[in-house]
C-alpha cells in the first residue's frame, strides 16, 4: 500500500508541476502577444 501511495503522490506533484508551467506559458505567450498592441496605443496616443 505505501509504494502506491508514494506513486500517487509522485504524480500529483507532477500534474501540479506541469500545470503550473503551462500557467507560466500562457501567460508569457499572453503578454508577448498584447505587447505590441500596447506599444502601438502608446504610441497612437503619444502622436494625439
Amino acid at each position: 500500500m505505501i509504494p502506491v501511495m508514494h506513486d500517487m503522490k509522485a504524480g500529483f506533484f507532477l500534474m501540479v508541476v506541469l500545470a503550473m508551467l503551462l500557467f507560466i506559458c500562457a501567460i508569457a505567450a499572453l503578454g508577448t502577444v498584447l505587447q505590441p498592441i500596447r506599444w502601438s496605443d502608446r504610441k497612437r496616443i503619444a502622436s494625439h
